[in-house]
């Protein structure tokens, strides 16, 4: 018997080593097992002859014979090479159905390599179809999918393909439930269903003459002045605050070296109307006028951001200690910010 490669990853690894492994490992074991009748027996003269036909890749011929021999006989190794037909063949949902009932039926002797390719059959089967994970209340009910009686197997697991369908539950002495669910490819939902006895109905509403008890009712505390607040205005504000104080900073420095640079060219040439016409320090008279317009420049910059700074602090502070009485005010706040040649300003507007 050839050994065990299910292991090897793709698809057609596991479908190549189909006739040479699983089907003849699983077939010897459910053979060994088989009922001495005439159905049993019958089943197992199908399933070599649905081998040959596999295995010749005739896989038309083999799920008719895999299909006769599992209508005499439900083991997991008829299953387990059904199952590998309808995948050939693009039967996805019947495939993950024959998978899963081979997964569930595995006698003790099936080895790790025999489970783990059937588990990674049904894997790749599932792909390609949708799950519903159904729950009946009672579990005893009687359950159709499009019509079609649908026996739920232990774990739930209905394997049904890609699209709407509509499920239906049905018991005796209770109201019969239907419900339509969408089911993605490769997607797994959950489907639980009550029914209701037949004749139940809800408890009627309380009267005056059977008053049912109440539980006491307390009043919601009186929102603070601060509730349902927003902080955006208040980040906001203090993000302006923090970024003009540092602009205002940055350009003070600035303005002060330049300002320093230009004393230095300035004291260097003490005569009055140095820079006069007709003046030969015309290089350094020129480095001066640059550094009167930087120096000009730089406190321009430093006003707009102390006053930006300022402007964000004041907002800021009146937003927040501002008294409203409730918190759909602060939704009524906007902060505006703008900055103009040689101005900037910053508020907050709203409706009062």
């Amino acid at each position: 018997m050839s050994s065990l490669r299910f292991g090897l990853g793709t698809r057609g690894v596991r479908r190549g080593l189909a006739g040479v492994s699983l089907l003849v490992a699983l077939g010897a074991v459910g053979h060994a097992h088989a009922d001495a009748n005439a159905d049993s027996e019958r089943a197992n003269l199908l399933f070599k002859k649905g081998k040959v036909a596999f295995n010749a890749g005739k896989y038309t011929d083999a799920l008719r014979i895999y299909g006769e021999a599992w209508s005499l006989k439900k083991s997991p190794d008829i299953a387990a090479n059904l199952a590998q037909t309808e995948s050939e063949l693009g039967k996805h949902r019947d495939a993950a159905e024959h998978y899963a009932y081979a997964l569930a039926h595995l006698l003790p002797s099936s080895t790790d390599e025999q489970k783990q390719a059937l588990a990674e059959g049904l894997d790749d089967e599932k792909k390609e179809i949708g799950s519903l994970r159904v729950t009946l209340e009672p579990a005893e009910s009687t359950l159709t999918i499009d019509d079609a009686a649908v026996a739920l197997p232990t774990n739930g697991e209905v394997f049904v393909e890609p699209g709407e369908h509509r499920a239906s539950v049905a018991l005796d002495g209770y109201e019969p439930n239907q419900q339509t669910v969408r089911v993605s490819k490769g997607a797994e939902q959950v489907l639980w269903i009550k029914l209701q006895r037949v004749g139940a109905v809800a408890a009627p509403p309380p009267d005056a003459e059977h008053p049912r008890p109440t539980e006491p009712v307390t009043e919601p505390p009186e929102p603070s002045e601060t509730s349902g607040r927003s902080l955006v205005p208040a980040i906001v504000g203090g993000g302006l605050f923090v970024a003009g104080t540092a602009v205002g900073v940055a350009f003070l420095l600035s303005g002060n070296s330049s300002q320093n640079d230009a004393n230095a060219l300035f004291d260097k040439h003490p005569e009055s109307n140095a820079c006069g016409t007709g003046t030969p320090y015309v290089d350094d008279c020129n480095a001066l006028k640059a550094k009167n317009k930087d120096v000009d420049s730089a406190r321009t910059i430093e006003v707009i951001g102390f006053s930006v700074a300022g402007a964000a602090a004041v907002g800021t502070a009146v937003y927040l200690l501002w008294p409203h009485s409730s918190g759909s005010a602060a939704s009524r706040w906007s902060p505006t910010f703008a900055v103009a040649p040689g101005a900037g300003s910053l508020g907050l507007t709203g409706r009062f």
